[in-house]
């Protein structure tokens, strides 16, 4: 009997040691569990059909996957969920297309069979959290990230949430037969002076609508795809969508557009395009068209829908970074890589925001971002806006194998664009400190092509043994800047 009782006070000691264990094993968990997640708050957004999804600011983001409070997936996006607090399992969905997620634990069961999640489920001050993207897509949403934009996009397969304003400005790209085509396209989008500006080629009338819940301004471009040079340089032709930069805005967070079937439309339809202005606050519009050129303009409170750029005798200049997209220009590979493409509209930019603040003077851009513009569509856009010069900003380049070179260069092409030229060269050979190549004699598309003055400024070499340290100083780029719109603003008499 003794032998038995020790046995089993040994045993019932046993037990309590290991349930002591487990209790610390635990204790441990949660406790790392609350460190690892204590300082993951993000300020990623979630969009669902177009509407962000307000309440969901408690998302949090843990070694790069956004996890979700589980109400977000049943009151907000409408799916059934289950609770088993036996098997700590939450069931997402209907008895067709359940998944089943458990605690602590990173293996799921659905439709398809078992899959591995990145993270696991947990729970946090009395909140389940749930790995968004992976329970989305069982759901049968698309999902994209734009990391730019802190954002997560959801859209459901026909759209069936409870916005107030249109769906499919975003994340389904169309599935069109091979033979669908357009009447129109889409040839550039660019963001500049807060105003939207997008190029076409073809007929097409545009409709533009404002939406709340979030603040948004949507155009949309009937019988419309994107033209292939722009496709193209937007790497669009493996996904229908993009996005392009905005900076210097206090009004936009950013500018999407998509490619969307349009086949169902009455009017006889098969492709659209959408551009969205995402606002951060509600705001005033004008629309107006100049030639192929179709504006947006923040900067216009409503009214008639006239002509805004150059309005009350302004003067306009075109400034053209050169390149972009996958035509990158000259490459630097001495060090970290540098492309003439980004030089160019950093360059362009600076100008861009000095001439802003030229009284009498409006600046359009061809293009804000990393986007290809074709020469002849460069010349389009001054064209259309019957501008008075056009400035196209480059960085000189020199075939391989030759010897190194050093300098500044300002080319023109017609009679009457030397004068802008050299008037422009004087200022800028003053700021480079290179070596001076003159203005002088090329022919050039965009000057040759355009009906007014036109420039294009070789600011320095992009290639080792030319003048890399000089175009990547920060201060140097500014004092050549000032001296290009110096000499814009001296030649248009300002």
């Amino acid at each position: 009997m003794r032998g038995g009782t020790g046995m089993t006070e040994w045993m019932g000691k046993s037990a309590i040691r290991r349930i002591l264990i487990a209790a610390v094993f635990a204790l441990a968990a949660v406790f790392f569990l609350s460190v690892q997640t204590s300082q993951a708050a993000s300020n990623t957004k979630i969009v669902l059909d177009d509407r962000e999804v307000t309440g969901a600011r408690d998302v949090l983001t843990v070694k790069g996957t956004t996890m979700v409070p589980i109400r977000i997936i049943s009151e907000v996006m409408g799916y059934p969920v289950g609770w088993n607090p036996g098997s700590q399992e939450v069931t997402i969905g209907g008895e067709s297309d359940a998944v089943v997620l458990k605690l602590g634990s990173r293996a799921a069961v659905s439709a398809d069979g078992s899959m591995t999640l990145e993270q696991a489920p947990f729970s946090k001050a009395n909140t389940t959290y749930v790995p968004l993207r992976f329970v989305s897509t069982q759901l049968g949403l698309a999902v994209k990230w734009d990391g730019a934009a802190q954002t997560v996009y959801l859209q459901s397969e026909h759209g069936q949430g409870s916005q107030t304003g249109p769906n499919d400005d975003s994340d389904q790209p169309p599935t069109p037969a091979p033979d669908v085509t357009a009447a129109a396209s889409v040839d550039q989008i660019s963001f500049s002076e807060n105003r939207l500006m997008v190029a076409v080629s073809g007929d097409v009338t545009p409709k533009v609508d404002k939406y709340d819940s979030p603040y948004r301004i949507v155009v949309d471009l009937p019988n419309t795809s994107f033209g292939p040079l722009f496709a193209e340089g937007q790497g669009l032709l493996a996904g229908q969508q993009g996005n392009i930069s905005v900076s210097g805005s206090s009004d936009v967070t950013s500018v999407r557009f998509a490619l969307n079937d349009d086949s169902a439309a009455r009017d006889g339809s098969q492709l659209r395009t959408r551009v969205v202005i995402d606002l951060n606050k509600n705001k005033s519009y004008q629309m107006y068209r100049e030639g192929n050129l179709i504006f947006i303009d923040l900067n216009r409170q409503g009214g008639p829908s006239t002509p805004g750029v150059g309005n009350d005798g302004k003067k306009i200049v075109v400034l053209d970074p050169g390149h972009g997209g996958k035509a990158t220009g000259a490459i630097y590979k001495g060090g970290p890589t540098l492309m003439e493409k980004n030089v160019n509209l950093d360059m362009a930019l600076k100008v861009e925001a000095l001439l802003k603040q030229v009284e009498g003077l409006d600046v359009v851009m061809t293009r804000s971002d990393d986007t290809d513009v074709s020469l002849q569509g460069r010349v389009d856009i001054a064209e259309s806006l019957n501008a008075d010069i056009m400035v196209s900003i480059h960085a000189n380049s020199m075939p391989v194998k030759s010897k190194p070179t050093s300098g500044t260069e300002t080319l023109y092409t017609k009679p009457e664009s030397k004068e802008l030229a050299e008037t422009i060269h004087k200022h800028v050979i003053k700021a480079t400190g290179l070596p001076d190549r003159r203005a002088k004699y090329q022919n050039l598309h965009v000057d040759r092509e355009s009906n007014m003055p036109t420039a294009l400024v070789e600011t320095g070499f992009l290639y080792a043994g030319g003048d890399v340290e000089k175009l990547t100083d920060p201060a140097w780029q500014n004092r050549v800047a000032e001296a290009i719109a110096a000499g814009i603003v001296e030649y248009l008499g300002l």
